[in-house]
């Protein structure tokens, strides 16, 4: 990547960091969102800047780079599009007991807080807020995680917070937002053994549509799993989903992971994910597109063949998948212009018919390839 890629990828992470500040203000994305987008996107910020400063292996070809770019695009375009979490004070709180006075001083406080979250040198005034609910219900779930929450983001010591969460866990086994900034610091200290636990947790119990896409958009799941079970994806030649104790979506999600670390065999980690998820759904096609760009980018023309051959399977089984009819066209964008051509056209065509709702970032990719391939002739 050169120095004005690397210019324009700063800024664009840059304007993203402003523009959740301004949505958590307007009240369009929930606090929870708003940290673990803020979260995401810090980190790529500091991996963009470590490359820059040439702290990241400076031997990977250009060619390889583009690629894992163009993954992690097809995986984010399909996943991150304005999910948000409901935070509704009075669902999340709870009331018995207490008078209607102090049940309505509670919720307006909660509330008071949760709107100071957009400014950050005015956390202390939420912080003071907690602490108010806390004198009237020392064990109020969302004030003790919030609070934590709060002091954890201004450098507070991570023990100290992990403590609260795990009590506020010990009493309310099935709050989520808790198990979520609990693995969050988990996962910041390295200790991704204990967050993978903590994710566990939240898969067994009942959480929000919303919730789920916000850990998918972050990539928080696929970071601690693959982590957790780095060790054992690189011994175990052909692991399988149960020994890395995975399903199929958070096996992807790993892989993705995987593939914008600075790990020296993050491909063939990668690979061994992909083989995995088919060995349990052999025509999934998010493995076989992913895999197969992966096998394109070694430049080996066999393995280019066989890319190829993977995703006609792919689309033979999935014909009206996005990612499996984007990732032929790309494929074949140089020896076959025509096939390339009708793939992007099937896109569009459910797109014209209302069949998919394609985010722009998704648009502008199609018809910029389709414009490099002059498919209107």
């Amino acid at each position: 990547m050169n120095d004005r890629n690397f210019g324009k990828e700063k800024l664009f992470l840059l304007q993203s960091l402003k523009d959740l500040d301004t949505e958590l203000a307007r009240g369009e994305i929930s606090p929870v969102d708003h940290a673990s987008l803020t979260r995401n996107y810090s980190k790529r910020l500091v991996r963009l800047t470590q490359v820059v400063d040439g702290k990241q292996n400076k031997t990977r070809p250009n060619q390889k780079r583009k690629t894992w770019l163009w993954v992690f695009f097809l995986i984010s375009v399909a996943t991150i599009s304005g999910f948000a979490i409901s935070i509704s004070s009075g669902e999340r709180t709870s009331s018995e007991g207490m008078t209607g006075s102090v049940r309505q001083s509670v919720v307006t406080k909660l509330s008071q807080a949760q709107q100071l979250f957009s400014d950050q040198s005015r956390w202390p005034e939420a912080i003071d807020l907690y602490d108010q609910i806390l004198e009237q219900q020392p064990s109020n779930s969302e004030a003790l995680t919030y609070r934590s929450w709060l002091k954890y983001r201004q450098g507070d010591s991570s023990d100290e917070q992990i403590a609260v969460w795990e009590e506020v866990l010990i009493n309310q086994p099935e709050f989520p937002d808790a198990i979520v900034f609990l693995t969050i610091a988990l996962s910041d200290d390295g200790r991704f053994n204990e967050a993978m636990e903590q994710l566990q947790d939240l898969e067994n119990i009942q959480v929000s549509e919303e919730l789920r896409n916000v850990l998918l958009s972050q990539g928080l799941r696929g970071e601690v799993y693959a982590e957790a079970k780095y060790e054992t994806i690189m011994r175990i030649e052909e692991p399988s989903l149960e020994d890395l104790e995975m399903n199929v979506d958070v096996a992807l999600e790993a892989a993705n992971y995987l593939l914008q670390s600075s790990k020296e065999q993050r491909s063939v980690s990668a690979i061994k994910l992909f083989r995995a998820v088919l060995r349990e759904e052999p025509s999934n096609p998010a493995a076989l597109s992913r895999e197969s760009l992966l096998l394109a980018q070694t430049g080996d023309p066999i393995l280019t063949q066989r890319a190829i051959e993977q995703m006609n399977f792919a689309i033979s089984e999935n014909p009206r998948n996005i990612e499996a009819l984007l990732t032929r066209a790309t494929l074949l964008s140089e020896t076959d212009p025509v096939t390339a051509c009708e793939d992007l056209n099937k896109i569009s065509s459910q797109s014209l018919t209302g069949e998919i709702d394609l985010v722009p970032q998704l648009q502008s990719q199609i018809n910029s390839l389709s414009s490099y391939l002059d498919c209107s002739n």
